[in-house]
């Protein structure tokens, strides 16, 4: 089954505005402050404030804006055009000197060793070649530097979860088809023996879970949210993201380039 990244070129102007065809939302105020405090709590014992990271799959700039922040000096690579147009003008918007390019995970235009930070969130699970995005990774890390990621795990769950619930039912406005596949998300052993072969070596991982394991709750606070009873900002307490020790379905995590 072809996995559907089309959608990021279609609604690339979306990614900052709620009430657009298309919408992000999760992944703004759900998804990522989670992850990324999560970053910031392993960056905080490293020696790497205002490094140079590079965000792969960065779309409007979520995450590259968090680094950017916090002093780092980030790059933002794409494959859509009008994601990154989004990009650039919400970081002009906001006063951030992010570097922002087109380009693909699979051959990365950057010399070896280009950085010390690398993230790819919300990305792998996308991708045409994985192995050859990881080989990237490894390539453009420095000596000691950090890959910071997040995805889906390939289960039961994140089945029921992100593709029957949210994806197939069609709940929510954003529902598209196959904008996820379940055999293109990765299990956790085989995406650490992956980056291994890269020269990395992995450290921890964590679960990205909601607080209400029910996923009927998870249901009533989309169809909620499709029917315009809740505000997309209330999401994140509604459903209750945090960092777990459940891999389940979604994990993040944090290797480091020997």
């Amino acid at each position: 089954m072809r996995i559907n990244n089309e959608i990021y070129e279609t609604y690339g102007d979306c990614w900052w505005n709620d009430n657009a065809g298309f919408d992000f939302s999760s992944l703004r105020y759900c998804v990522n402050p989670v992850r990324y405090a999560y970053f910031q709590s392993k960056l905080s014992n490293m020696a790497l404030a205002g490094g140079t990271v590079l965000d792969i799959g960065c779309g409007g700039g979520f995450l590259a804006e968090e680094f950017a922040k916090d002093g780092f000096a980030v790059t933002g690579i794409d494959p859509s055009g009008r994601s990154i147009e989004a990009a650039r003008k919400h970081a002009a918007e906001s006063g951030l000197g992010i570097q922002y390019q087109v380009g693909r995970g699979e051959a990365l235009p950057f010399g070896d060793g280009s950085f010390d930070i690398i993230a790819c969130c919300d990305v792998l699970e996308h991708v045409d070649d994985l192995k050859q995005v990881a080989g990237e990774i490894g390539r453009l890390l420095k000596p000691g530097g950090v890959f910071f990621y997040d995805t889906v795990n390939r289960t039961f769950l994140s089945k029921l979860v992100l593709i029957k619930i949210w994806q197939d039912w069609g709940i929510i406005r954003s529902s598209q088809s196959n904008v996820h596949v379940w055999e293109k998300f990765i299990k956790p052993d085989e995406l650490v023996r992956l980056i291994r072969d890269c020269g990395l070596v992995n450290l921890e991982m964590k679960g990205i879970s909601p607080k209400r394991r029910n996923p009927f709750a998870m249901l009533g606070t989309l169809r909620a949210l499709s029917k315009g009873k809740i505000r997309n900002e209330d999401l994140a307490e509604r459903l209750g993201l945090h960092q777990t020790d459940d891999l389940n379905i979604s994990y993040m995590g944090f290797a480091l380039k020997q």
